[in-house]
């Protein structure tokens, strides 16, 4: 028989069952380990699904704070996640790869757009901008309901990412693109164990794709030292 706690209104044995799910006691039958195993199960076949919904909200963030920038497009768009999803520490760097214009998650990018419409977020359109088409995050109806997660999820966080978006708010994106890539080469030699000297990152910049040739030395340079400046590497 259960013993009921009147005022909290669950039993002892609840409450011992919760601790036992939450692998903080051992289970101590073989009922009580085939539910935590299926608890543990059913939270790993969901973890992808949370990681990749809390990167749409936090996509949907930088949408909200930079749509009415003429230069927010979908590459300075994608930058942009890279950098504030750094800033909140999801520890993505395996998802993206090195692409001509710098670190990219071509799947993340492809579902993007579908995302915010499916959620009545924003609907990401093709507009002619100085003669060149760009995407635009035009806002919908229900634009502010990522909010809610937004504050749960990056509530710790959102200084930083805030910190970021208003750094690269005017910015080109051409200039984007550039501080973007010497921060993940900065990233890719500090994880390898390197000495993060100039020579190292330059080396690496210019091995990343022969596009970034278009780049001059002293433009790098500048980034890198710009970058260093504002507390980013």
């Amino acid at each position: 028989m259960k013993s009921i706690n009147k005022e909290l209104g669950f039993s002892f044995e609840d409450f011992e069952k919760g601790l036992m799910l939450a692998g903080y006691i051992m289970p101590k039958n073989v009922q009580e380990y085939n539910e935590r195993e299926a608890l543990e199960n059913y939270e790993e076949e969901n973890k992808p699904k949370n990681v990749y919904f809390k990167r749409v909200v936090l996509a949907a963030e930088i949408a909200y704070q930079l749509n009415n920038e003429p230069t927010l497009g979908r590459i300075k768009f994608q930058k942009l996640v890279y950098l504030c999803e750094n800033a909140a520490r999801m520890n993505l760097e395996g998802r993206y790869q090195k692409q001509a214009a710098g670190p990219f998650d071509n799947k993340f990018m492809h579902t993007i757009a579908n995302e915010f419409k499916k959620n009545n977020w924003f609907a990401v359109e093709e507009v002619l901008n100085t003669g060149y088409k760009r995407s635009k995050y035009v806002p919908l109806e229900n634009s502010e309901g990522y909010k809610k997660y937004y504050e749960n999820y990056f509530g710790a966080t959102n200084e930083r990412i805030q910190y970021i978006i208003q750094l690269f708010r005017k910015m080109s994106t051409d200039n984007t693109e550039l501080a973007t890539t010497v921060f993940a080469c900065h990233l890719e030699l500090n994880a390898r164990g390197s000495e993060i000297s100039w020579d190292e990152l330059k080396s690496l910049f210019y091995s990343w794709s022969d596009k970034k040739r278009r780049f001059p030395e002293k433009d790098v340079y500048a980034s890198y030292e710009w970058l260093r400046s504002k507390g980013l590497l």
